[in-house]
């Protein structure tokens, strides 16, 4: 492995394990300390306010700086990315349980190639046809199952983390030029500006009266709100659009199937859900899927056209 690709594998590698501990954080802060979409506005906020800052220290090199249609993109992938996404998810995650998001979050790879047959004219082969209802199957079956835990409406939940991941996986595809054409900080600095105006309408009512400003709060919650608003909305999202400078879209996609291990094994100890065979077995049918779908074609293989 190349020392980029490596670099690029590493950084995507501790997205992951952020994320492990985010979703967890943000279900245990939801919704007695800060409901669903104040939280958003409030993660949204503080990466409007650090990457301008940073980026008033990071300039781009003389003659690259963006173009207003450069700009519009960012501004695009910032509410797909970002603002949209973050809405849809957390959202959604209010809803149902931590593990059940782990485990749709891995029918993102499929996405990805999905609209990367529709949008870039990518082969549609009888394997990828298969391998696509195959993740369908396999999201459909983890929200209809019954769950445990602290869960309020979990098809209505799956199905907000799903359309989360349809977003994110829109912004993989559309922002990867521009992660190579300009420095992560000033593709981040476009984003969280749209991403906030999104948020505000949605998430300011919330956001100004919510419990953990006005009541008491212990130093545990206050490390994970710092850590959800911090770590992962600065860190772990610069980490993921600086990756793509090294690796593709996919290949980025493909590390989401170690989230529901690395997540689900802090929520059971967190003791936010059980542990369920019917989310192995959702797991098991999404990655048949994407092996299905990225099987190399041979002579007997039919194009769908």
């Amino acid at each position: 492995m190349k020392s980029g690709a490596l670099t690029g594998n590493l950084m995507v590698l501790t997205t992951i394990l952020i994320y492990s501990f985010n979703t967890n954080f943000m279900k245990v802060l939801m919704p007695d300390c800060i409901e669903a979409q104040g939280l958003v506005l409030a993660r949204c906020t503080v990466s409007l306010i650090g990457f301008w800052i940073i980026g008033f220290f990071i300039k781009e090199k003389s003659g690259n700086k963006p173009k207003r249609k450069d700009i519009g993109m960012m501004l695009l992938g910032g509410i797909l990315g970002l603002g949209g996404y973050l809405l849809l998810y957390i959202t959604g995650l209010a809803l149902t349980g931590p593990v059940d998001a782990f485990v749709i979050r891995t029918s993102q790879p499929i996405i990805v190639l999905a609209l990367a047959v529709v949008f870039l004219g990518a082969h549609f082969t009888r394997y990828k046809a298969i391998g696509i209802l195959l993740g369908i199957a396999g999201t459909l079956y983890v929200s209809l199952m019954p769950h445990s835990g602290n869960v309020k409406d979990s098809f209505t939940g799956d199905a907000l983390v799903l359309a989360a991941t349809i977003c994110n996986s829109f912004f993989l595809i559309l922002i990867k030029p521009y992660t190579q054409k300009f420095n992560a900080f000033t593709v981040m600095k476009w984003m969280s500006l749209s991403a906030f105006i999104v948020a505000l309408p949605f998430g300011y009512r919330q956001l100004a009266h919510a419990h953990i400003f006005s009541g008491e709060a212990s130093g545990l919650i206050w490390f994970e709100l710092c850590f959800v608003l911090v770590i992962t909305t600065m860190v772990a999202y610069f980490l993921s659009v600086k990756a793509l400078n090294y690796i593709t879209p996919f290949v980025e996609s493909a590390y989401i199937y170690l989230l529901p291990v690395t997540g689900a094994i802090v929520t059971i100890l967190m003791g936010l859900q059980k542990f369920s065979w019917h989310d192995p077995i959702a797991l098991a049918l999404i990655i048949s899927g994407f092996i299905l779908i990225n099987q190399k074609r041979s002579h007997s293989t039919t194009r769908i056209k």
